[in-house]
C-alpha cells in the first residue's frame, strides 16, 4: 500500500518538475489523495473484519 502512495506522489512531483499546467498538477494531487483515502479505508476495514484491533 505504501508503495502505491509513494508512486502517486512521485508522479505528481514529476509533473511539477516538467512544469505541467497547474490544473494537471492539482487534478493529479486530488486523484492521489482520493485513492490514498480509499486504500486506507479498505486497509482499516479489512483488518477490523479479521478481528484485529487498533
Amino acid at each position: 500500500m505504501d508503495t502505491i502512495i509513494w508512486a502517486g506522489l512521485l508522479a505528481v512531483l514529476v509533473l511539477i518538475y516538467r512544469q505541467s499546467s497547474r490544473r494537471v498538477v492539482l487534478a493529479s494531487w486530488w486523484v492521489v489523495l482520493i485513492l490514498t483515502g480509499l486504500l486506507l479505508r479498505h486497509h482499516i476495514t479489512s483488518g477490523l473484519g479479521l478481528g484485529l484491533t487498533w
